[in-house]
This record gives structure tokens, C-alpha cells and sequence, in this order.
């Protein structure tokens, strides 16, 4: 199954509209059965059809799924033995950053060595953190959006506002 559309499955199961999947296909446009197809996982939605479907559904799991798919980025934090929620989030993010700053230590001290001087445990280490911190970087905006979606707040102004001050 694609990770999209478990997302977009998601956010149109807890939509506030009547009939979401037929507003959907209007808004697209798209036949029902398609919409039914993509939120089953049974056909993969083209990048043209994520960015404009991301436009419509007011979703941020969704989106940043959507970007993963379509531009590469880092998504969120997704555990399937981890229960969904909050505190979920937060407890894992937290483990994850004693894990993290760990592999971070090894591997910056292993970077300070010159690279024809380096064993291979250094390598390695260099090898875990470059592993590691994209996955701390994912879990940091699961903590994010769980935190927007537990305090009703829409991530579109937080976002905005960092992208005007501090984005690249």
C-alpha cells in the first residue's frame, strides 16, 4: 500500500464534510471509484494529482506525506509499533534524541579525525548518524503536527510564520 493514501484515507475519514470522497472527485476532478481506489491503495495517485488533491484535503499528514512521495522530503515520524497519539509521539521523540545525541557524539568525534586516518569504527559511526538524523528530523514534525492536532491549532500559521522568518 502507499503511504498516501493511508493519509489521505485518514483525512477524509475524519473530514468535517458530508461526503468527502464526493466532493473530492468534483474538486479534482476524478471519478468516485478512482478516489475509493487511491484511499485503498490499489492505484498510485501521480504527482499532479497529490499536489492538487494536497490543495484540496486540509490534512498535514497528508501533505507532508504527499511531499515525501512527490519531492523527497522528509516526512513524518510513522512506527507501526508505536500506538498513534501524542504522547506517543513525544515519548518516542524523546528516546529517540538520547539515542540520537549519542550517535551524534561518536560521529562528530569520528569526523574530527582526518578522513585517510579513520578506522572503520569511525566510518561507521559517520554511517549511523547520517542514518539517524533524518529520522530524528521526521520525528520532530510527528511531535509537531500531534501537537497542532491535540491543541486545534492549523500548522499552515506556525509554519508560515517560521518559513518568513527563518526558511530558506
Amino acid at each position: 500500500m502507499y503511504k498516501e493514501a493511508v493519509q489521505l484515507d485518514l483525512a477524509l475519514k475524519h473530514s468535517k464534510l458530508k461526503s468527502p470522497s464526493t466532493k473530492l472527485a468534483h474538486d479534482v476532478p476524478a471519478s468516485k471509484a478512482s478516489i475509493s481506489r487511491w484511499r485503498q491503495g490499489l492505484r498510485k495517485m501521480d504527482n499532479d494529482t497529490l499536489q492538487r488533491i494536497g490543495k484540496l484535503v486540509d490534512d498535514w499528514f497528508f501533505k507532508y506525506s504527499a511531499a515525501r512521495e512527490n519531492y523527497g522530503v522528509i516526512s513524518f515520524f510513522k512506527s507501526s509499533r508505536l500506538k498513534d497519539g501524542l504522547f506517543a509521539a513525544v515519548t518516542n521523540a524523546h528516546k529517540q534524541e538520547i539515542d540520537r545525541e549519542r550517535i551524534q557524539d561518536a560521529a562528530f568525534e569520528s569526523a574530527t579525525v582526518p578522513p585517510e586516518k579513520r578506522t572503520q569504527q569511525d566510518w561507521k559511526n559517520i554511517d549511523s548518524f547520517n542514518k539517524e538524523f533524518p529520522e530524528e528530523i521526521g520525528s520532530k514534525i510527528t511531535e509537531f503536527l500531534e501537537w497542532c492536532q491535540y491543541n486545534d491549532i492549523d500548522p499552515k500559521e506556525p509554519i508560515k510564520e517560521f518559513n518568513k522568518q527563518l526558511g530558506g
